[in-house]
């Protein structure tokens, strides 16, 4: 019997959100304000600044990541997954293995990134 795509993806889908969740949850030290009272040295506070930029667009793009999976088990949970929504043909199982977070088609995600 052959899994259809959407019970082929839920749990990977579902693996990568608890990651990210879990991810998410962990305290990253590095994105704390660099208090102006420390007694470091100048180039120190800036490298502690650069890590604090680095930190938070990391946590960022989880964030957009989460969004992305959320949206994908919603899709496979209402039979839809795996469709892309602008040209409604079917998002290639290659593109989907490599980026189960996929919205559009690799064609449309192409066309709309110009």
């Amino acid at each position: 019997m052959k899994l259809s795509v959407q019970e082929k993806f839920k749990p990977v889908v579902e693996k990568k959100l608890a990651e990210l969740r879990a991810l998410l949850k962990e305290k990253d030290v590095t994105a704390n304000p660099v208090k102006p009272d420390n007694a470091i040295g100048r180039l120190s506070r800036v490298d502690a600044m650069q890590m604090q930029q680095v930190s938070m667009e990391v946590r960022r793009q989880r964030e957009a990541q989460l969004s992305r999976l959320e949206r994908s088990l919603r899709l496979i949970e209402e039979g839809e997954f795996g469709m892309c929504p602008r040209c409604e043909e079917e998002i290639s199982l290659k593109r989907l293995e490599a980026a189960p977070d996929a919205i559009f088609c690799y064609d449309c995600a192409t066309a709309l990134e110009k």
